[in-house]
C-alpha cells in the first residue's frame, strides 16, 4: 500500500530513471520495467514519460543499458563507466513509433542477491551520454 491507495504488484521490477542533465531539452524521466518471460528470458520495457522522451529514444541509433554492481545516486564523483557493470546490454531502439520499447534480455535474477538486480543502479546511455540513472525496485 502506498499513500493509502492499494495497488497489486505485477511481479516485475521497476527502475525510474531521471535525467542527469539539467538541460531543458533533456527529458526528465523514463520508466524501465523488467519481468521474466518465457522461455528463460527477461523482457525490459522502456517508456518515456512524454513525447520528448519518446522522440529522443526513437532518434537513438544505439543505447546501452548498464546494471551496475554498485552505485550511489548522490555521488557525482564516480563515473559509472569507470567500474565494470554487473550487466551491460547493447540495445537497438530501431524506428518504433510507440512511446514504449520492448527488449529481450537474457534471464536476469529479479531478486535481491549477489546476482539480483533489485537495489542496483541502472544507467541508460545513448551514444555514450547518460540519458537516465535510477535504482531497480519492486513493482
Amino acid at each position: 500500500m502506498c499513500c493509502g491507495t492499494p495497488r497489486a504488484s505485477n511481479g516485475g521490477r521497476i527502475a525510474v530513471l531521471f535525467s542527469p542533465s539539467s538541460s531543458s531539452d533533456a527529458p526528465e524521466m523514463y520508466t524501465l520495467l523488467f519481468h521474466n518471460s518465457s522461455p528463460g528470458g527477461t523482457k525490459a520495457i522502456f517508456r518515456g514519460n512524454d513525447d520528448k522522451a519518446s522522440n529522443l529514444i526513437r532518434d537513438c541509433r544505439r543505447m546501452d543499458l548498464r546494471i551496475e554492481k554498485y552505485g550511489i545516486l548522490t555521488s557525482s564523483t564516480t563515473d559509472p563507466k569507470s567500474i565494470p557493470p554487473l550487466h551491460n546490454f547493447r540495445l537497438d531502439p530501431g524506428k518504433n513509433a510507440d512511446k514504449k520499447l520492448e527488449f529481450d534480455l537474457p534471464n536476469l535474477d529479479l531478486g535481491v542477491s549477489d546476482t539480483g538486480i533489485v537495489g542496483r543502479q541502472v544507467t541508460l546511455l545513448a551514444e555514450d551520454r547518460a540519458l537516465g540513472v535510477g535504482i531497480v525496485g519492486y513493482n
